[in-house]
């Protein structure tokens, strides 16, 4: 029993030891949570993180059961945290003044144009136009093609928006447009995809349409011979399959008889042609009648075979609204 007796003192006097520490620890936390309240962490940091972190230490070393290292650590916790604490009294409350902004003058904007848009908001501001436009003025369709005439490259001339407001190009005229047409320079009409109509009596070109027998009149007369009918009526279908086409109806005559009166000839067998044409369901005002008399021969009128080809009919391809064929002088 006397050998036993110093063992239990020593546990005992360990626990009081151990317990007293864990109070210590307890009254140093307080201390440093009121010092974080009290903003600390401002004004005295240095304190306050010397405080926390030997706090830490000797938590630890209490669970270890090193209760001489964990002294030693609370005593330095304590000491700065009472530091920190009288260091928070140098922290004032700050007080923030908040003073009322100054009203902004009014500073009138220009407006050059007087639309009520001034000129700092105003992308047109040298002419007048509603806010809505940003001081534009609204901008017109002249050709309706539904394309506004400030981004419409051809405001005059309606075309789709896809060719910005342009027509699309027919260099034939046949009213099929060239990215669609297989015959671009030759006229024809759509369901032949701008092709012309392969004919028996005619060819279509790119400037005329050429004729593989004469148109026959009258001897000295204006009067088409009925045997001329069959050809005349191809030209007739061939232009109605192009109907932007415009054809100069040209009549040449040879040398034989004065000059005026072959001009004269010429001129009234090509209105006759023109006028046939018309009876065909062509167009007057694609048609251009015009003689030359003998001033344009294709053959010498030295000889019969060489009169009777001079004394004919063509049809040129020209320009609508200039009556000039390809190469002529406008």
């Amino acid at each position: 029993m006397r050998r036993a007796a110093p063992g239990l003192l020593l546990v005992v006097c360990g626990c009081v030891t151990s317990g007293a520490l864990r109070e210590r620890a307890r009254g140093v936390e307080n201390d440093v949570a009121s010092a974080r309240q009290r903003r600390a962490e401002q004004c005295a940091p240095r304190d306050l993180a010397v405080a926390e972190a030997n706090l830490r230490f000797a938590q630890v070393e209490m669970d270890q059961g090193d209760g001489f290292r964990a002294d030693e650590h609370l005593l330095i916790a304590q000491t700065a945290a009472r530091r920190a604490l009288e260091g928070t009294q140098q922290c004032g409350t700050v007080t923030v003044l908040i003073r009322e902004p100054p009203k902004p003058a009014k500073v009138e904007l220009k407006d050059s144009d007087g639309d009520g848009v001034p000129d700092i908001d105003d992308l047109c501001p040298d002419v007048p136009g509603p806010p809505e436009n940003h001081g534009c003025p609204i901008v017109g369709d002249r050709d309706g093609d539904g394309i506004t005439d400030d981004i419409d490259r051809c405001p005059d001339l309606p075309g789709p928006k896809e060719n910005f407001g342009c027509p699309w190009p027919d260099r034939d005229h046949d009213g099929v447009p060239d990215k669609d047409d297989r015959c671009p320079d030759e006229p024809g009409p759509p369901e032949n995809a701008g092709c012309p109509r392969k004919q028996t009596l005619i060819i279509v070109k790119k400037d005329r349409i050429e004729l593989k027998q004469q148109v026959r009149f009258g001897q000295n007369k204006s009067t088409i011979l009925r045997s001329s009918y069959p050809l005349l009526r191809q030209v007739a279908r061939a232009l109605k399959d192009a109907p932007g086409v415009t054809v100069r109806v040209e009549g040449h005559t040879d040398n034989v008889g004065s000059a005026q009166h072959n001009l004269e000839l010429s001129k009234q067998r090509a209105e006759a042609v023109k006028q046939f044409l018309v009876k065909q369901r062509v167009q007057p005002s694609r048609l251009i009648a015009e003689g030359f008399g003998p001033t344009r021969p294709i053959a010498p009128n030295t000889t019969r075979a060489g009169r009777a080809a001079n004394r004919r009919v063509e049809f040129r391809m020209v320009e609508p609204g200039t009556g000039k064929a390809a190469g002529e002088e406008k």
